[in-house]
């Protein structure tokens, strides 16, 4: 309970405009949330020190209704925004100690950098290398041919160790890339570690971004993108000065070129599976105003299967606002089509890879080690190293699918 003359800390806090409503929040804490523009001047009045008492008096006689701050109060103090002055409330020992400060990555990268390296001049250049390499597949579709980029039919093992690390390297950059460009605002981040679907993947943790105008939050958010879309096209460039003779080339590093390359493809068309939270998908929510699309438009898809099928149960989306179903309801068919185009992935890209990879090592199991020590042993390799893990994880995802729907 706050008493009518208790003095509440109210530590600097950031304020952005979110439509009707003001994000605000704490940068060294990482915590943000919306409130009402109300609310924002109720916090600078308790910041001039006054007691909740005088700031609940005030708002009385400026619009002539009573104010509870007490609920208010304790919501911002659970999210590091306020605490009670010791002093005055004599409890401040009983109270939860204040919010960690976030442990951020790469602070100490110079600012300086990170604005050159997301500078106008940079962002040119990389724009016009990715032309460059679409002008080129367009003249030349034979640069990047599918899945069977990815099919090696000699040095197996070797290969796909060379291309995992890759795949994880690029990985690491794309978050690199997120962090730098929020780094070039100011801003801090952090990495972790988390999962699509079956995939183990990286993520950075971009709240702060809350800090700054919508404006300077988009760069940031596709930064990632933009450099997979820049390491991709320089590589679909070095097959094309390879396949016009301007380079020599090993076969062997060709075809991981070509690998790498397509698996870049991949993770961009990626992005355009909306029915995960991915960095375009949090560059939609964000430039529509809206919080919590993704599971929103979930509910939304529910109740019209509702509608149909008496037995599912339907979601009260009363509470959301007129402006953000309208772009629940178009963004609905997105999802639906990021899903569809996510298994037609599935079935034109992975399964036909690992038919024809079952079919390889099935051919050197069969051969036997005497026939071919060497391929006998890549085979075993392979198996365990490649098709082990992906059969687990479609083991896994169907598991969770199916207790998602028993629950």
């Amino acid at each position: 309970m706050y008493a009518r003359d208790t003095v509440v800390e109210v530590p600097p806090f950031t304020q952005q405009p979110d439509g009707e409503d003001v994000i605000i929040g704490r940068i060294e804490t990482g915590v943000f949330v919306a409130v009402p523009l109300e609310a924002v001047e109720l916090l600078e009045q308790l910041a001039q020190g006054k007691s909740v008492g005088e700031v609940a008096d005030q708002y009385q006689q400026d619009h002539g209704e009573t104010l509870d701050l007490d609920d208010f109060l304790s919501i911002m103090e659970a999210k590091g925004i306020v605490r009670p002055h010791v002093h005055e409330t004599g409890a401040g020992e009983d109270r939860p100690s204040p919010r960690p400060r976030s442990r951020y990555h790469f602070s100490n990268f110079p600012q300086p950098l990170a604005k050159f390296l997301f500078s106008r001049p940079v962002l040119a250049a990389s724009f016009v290398v990715i032309a460059m390499a679409v002008a080129a597949y367009a003249r030349d579709s034979s640069l990047l041919r599918g899945w069977r980029d990815l099919y090696f039919t000699d040095h197996r093992t070797l290969s796909w160790t060379i291309l995992t690390l890759a795949g994880y390297v690029a990985l690491f950059l794309h978050e690199l890339a997120h962090l730098i460009a929020a780094r070039s605002l100011g801003v801090n981040s952090r990495m972790g570690i988390s999962n699509r679907l079956w995939y183990l993947v990286a993520e950075t943790d971009l709240t702060g971004l809350w800090s700054v105008p919508k404006r300077e939050r988009y760069l940031p958010m596709l930064a990632g993108v933009l450099l997979d879309a820049v390491s991709g096209a320089v590589l679909v460039l070095l097959l094309f000065a390879y396949t016009n003779k301007w380079l020599s080339l090993p076969p062997l590093w060709v075809q991981l070129v070509r690998a790498i390359a397509f698996t870049y493809v991949m993770r961009l068309i990626w992005q355009f599976c909306l029915f995960v939270r991915t960095d375009l998908y949090y560059v939609i929510a964000s430039f529509f105003n809206c919080r919590n699309l993704l599971s929103d438009t979930k509910g939304f898809l529910r109740n019209l299967i509702a509608r149909v099928l008496p037995l599912v149960r339907p979601v009260d989306q009363s509470n959301i606002p007129a402006a953000e179903k309208r772009v629940i309801r178009v963004y609905s068919v997105f999802l639906v089509a990021g899903r569809l185009w996510a298994f037609s992935l599935l079935l034109s890209v992975t399964l036909p890879l690992v038919v024809h990879y079952a079919g390889n090592l099935v051919a050197a199991f069969k051969a036997g080690f005497s026939a071919n020590p060497s391929d006998f042993i890549d085979a075993i390799l392979l198996a365990t190293y490649f098709l082990l893990p992906i059969m687990v994880g479609f083991t896994l995802w169907i598991g969770g699918l199916w207790r998602q729907e028993r629950t």
